[in-house]
């Protein structure tokens, strides 16, 4: 039995990568991309063999989406199931319920590379599809094939009611209207008497798996929550998920977009808002969804429609506010409604 187990080290991650790639002229081959993969492994999830004959790296893109970033093995040990069990290791940490697609970049078949060959015959014995081929991503000699396989699919609703996690008015009203077509008894949080749970996760997507599972264990029923903010460029992504904090208790967005509009000042005003949804049964199954939608601050609030931060948010391609525009209009292209849309697809289409 090959036994594989998570690295934690930063420098032994960097020891076990350069030593094994350095071995392997045929796959890698240029001294710079070795210590390009040794120096991002340092950051990245590590699985090695107990014997460090093998290891593999990944690298997460977006909650559904995951990338095989290097895997490499002594050449003495290959062919005895090492890198077999190094995938099933990584595997098993993206059995999380919401890593829909694993992929990989490897060389293109016009390339004709033999030790390549052997690679993608490996991916596809493993449950990887080719799906695109780029070029001139890494050079024309060296044309770059992606490959791709599913972890998972999002669990069907087929429940008639739906608790609505969220005690913001705003956020309620948008997403209950989102909710109409598809004949769904929306009840209320706090119709229900449910406390708002402590936002304790350092993400969007953290804090709304955390709501959402706080709502179907005390209703019994499932739940969606929602957790979003304004991320601005200027102040390194701030306000973020503290986005709701910096409005204080009183929930005064109107000095939190003064405390935002003063922070940017003679600076750059890029900015995105980030919605991030998630749907939770009683036996704990969830699963989550993140939109965004990018835009620049105005010089000061604009337009009394939407909540929170809308009046000084122009998303790209607009004139005005999400604060000056038609609801309707807002509601179709807005951060929510891009996780809506995700949500649908995966849970409701």
């Amino acid at each position: 039995m090959i036994s594989v187990a998570p690295v934690a080290d930063a420098e032994t991650k960097a020891q076990i990568v350069r030593r094994i790639l350095e071995t392997l002229p045929d796959w890698f081959g240029i001294p710079e991309a070795i210590d390009r993969f040794v120096d991002e492994a340092r950051t990245l999830p590590l699985w090695a063999t107990l014997d460090r004959s093998g290891f593999i790296t990944l690298r997460r893109h977006s909650p559904e989406t995951v990338e095989l970033h290097c895997i490499g093995v002594l050449p003495e040990q290959h062919r005895r199931g090492i890198g077999r069990a190094l995938l099933q290791a990584a595997a098993s940490s993206l059995a999380d319920g919401h890593t829909r697609l694993w992929t990989v970049k490897t060389l293109a078949p016009s390339a004709e590379s033999q030790p390549y060959e052997a690679t993608r015959r490996f991916y596809t014995a493993q449950g990887f599809v080719p799906v695109e081929i780029f070029p001139e991503l890494w050079s024309p000699e060296n044309p770059c094939l992606m490959m791709a396989k599913i972890m998972s699919q999002p669990r069907r609703f087929t429940e008639r009611k739906l608790v609505l996690a969220s005690h913001n008015q705003g956020k309620a009203a948008e997403i209950a209207e989102l909710l109409q077509p598809f004949d769904i008894e929306v009840i209320s949080a706090a119709s229900l008497g449910l406390p708002e749970p402590e936002e304790t996760e350092d993400s969007f997507i953290g804090n709304a798996r955390l709501k959402a599972l706080a709502a179907t264990r005390a209703s019994k029923l499932p739940a969606l929550a929602d957790d979003s903010g304004l991320c601005v460029d200027a102040l390194d992504g701030a306000p973020g998920i503290f986005s709701a904090r910096w409005a204080g208790p009183s929930k005064d967005f109107g000095h939190a977009m003064d405390r935002v509009l003063k922070g940017i000042a003679g600076k750059p005003r890029g900015a995105h808002f980030v919605a991030a949804l998630a749907l939770a049964w009683p036996d704990d199954h969830c699963e989550v969804f993140e939109g965004k939608v990018y835009g620049t601050l105005a010089d000061a609030p604009r337009g009394s429609r939407g909540f929170g931060y809308d009046p000084i948010f122009i998303p790209d391609g607009h004139a005005v506010t999400f604060g000056e525009m038609d609801p309707a209009k807002k509601h179709a292209m807005s951060h929510r409604a891009v996780a809506f849309r995700m949500l649908v697809d995966g849970c409701f289409g």
